[in-house]
């Protein structure tokens, strides 16, 4: 895999560096806005990169690269995705995939059309620990309750309370607690149990109306899930799968947990533990396997999944009342 990279924010700098142990995956080429060229430069000499950029078009025609890796704010993940694809490039896209089900949808059919990987990069499929429950979910017995706590108090709130609105909690940006935090729940419990009956999204909304925190309740055949989310407060992080013949348990975000264990009559059981959790390396890995072998099936069924959760996010959001800058 070629990589080329756009952005320059955390979730860069961290594919960045968990990007080095994957052997198959080359950096070849980073874009950034003028405004952070020196950004840009710096992360250039790090991570040994050669090209930079600051015009996408040029970026997308004039490198040696494969594969697009997208990086930066949510509102403009779709239009971004579309012309990668569009210059016949592979996309992994950062989560939330787009802002509407709609263009998720364009989105998947464009890469097939043209034959192409598209990837979102969500690290709970790839994880040994959502696998390890994934794994041992008959053991529960009925399912009864699922629930999910995501909570870190953002860097940005105390500016969102001083009246700076920055991407983080911009409507018109796509911001919100919903689709940064809360999606992890939604995928976790969507990829466990697929489509639930029904939705509803009880959202703390701020002065400008973006939910800083809120409670997502979804309904299955014999059982709810409550997913919580909050950017505005913290919390202990978790989720649990109850049933009646045992529970399992997952410590920290669902996203990034560091074990997973089963309980049973006040016995714990360790399923499965990560060192450094939360890290891009796996998910990098199984994006070049796929690339390498040509398995647009395995890369086609996990779409699936993204399709699935953008359909749940736009149904919850919209309960809420959320209205983003796609609506207007």
């Amino acid at each position: 895999m070629k990589l080329g990279v756009v952005g320059n924010g955390m979730i860069v700098r961290r594919l960045l560096e968990d990007v080095g142990p994957v052997s198959g995956i080359q950096v070849k080429a980073i874009c950034v806005r003028r405004g952070s060229l020196d950004q840009g430069r710096e992360l250039a000499d790090r991570y040994r990169i050669r090209e930079i950029y600051t015009e996408y078009s040029v970026f997308l025609t004039r490198t040696d690269i494969d594969t697009v890796y997208i990086g930066i704010i949510s509102s403009l993940h779709y239009q971004y995705v579309r012309e990668a694809l569009l210059a016949g490039k592979h996309v992994i896209c950062e989560k939330p995939f787009t802002t509407e089900y709609d263009e998720a949808e364009e989105l998947i059919r464009l890469a097939r059309r043209k034959n192409l990987f598209l990837w979102e990069a969500c690290k709970i499929p790839y994880s040994r620990n959502f696998l390890a429950v994934k794994k041992n979910l008959g053991r529960v017995g009925a399912v009864k309750l699922v629930q999910c706590n995501y909570s870190r108090r953002s860097s940005r709130y105390d500016d969102y309370k001083a009246g700076r609105v920055l991407p983080a909690f911009d409507p018109d940006l796509s911001g919100g607690c919903l689709y940064d935090i809360n999606m992890y729940n939604l995928h976790f419990t969507a990829a466990l149990f697929g489509r639930p009956k029904w939705v509803r999204y009880a959202a703390n909304l701020g002065y400008n109306g973006i939910d800083t925190s809120g409670v997502i309740t979804m309904g299955y055949d014999g059982f709810q899930a409550v997913c919580c989310g909050s950017k505005d407060s913290d919390s202990p992080c978790f989720g649990l799968v109850q049933g009646d013949e045992g529970c399992l348990r997952v410590e920290g975000p669902v996203s990034s947990c560091r074990r997973a264990e089963f309980l049973h009559k006040g016995v714990c059981e360790i399923l499965s533990e990560e060192e450094q959790p939360g890290t891009l390396t796996s998910e990098m890995r199984e994006f070049e396997r796929q690339l390498s072998q040509g398995d647009y099936q395995a890369c086609y069924d996990l779409l699936g999944q993204t399709l699935l959760v953008m359909e749940l996010l736009v149904t919850a959001r919209k309960d809420a009342g959320i209205v983003f800058g796609t609506d207007l």
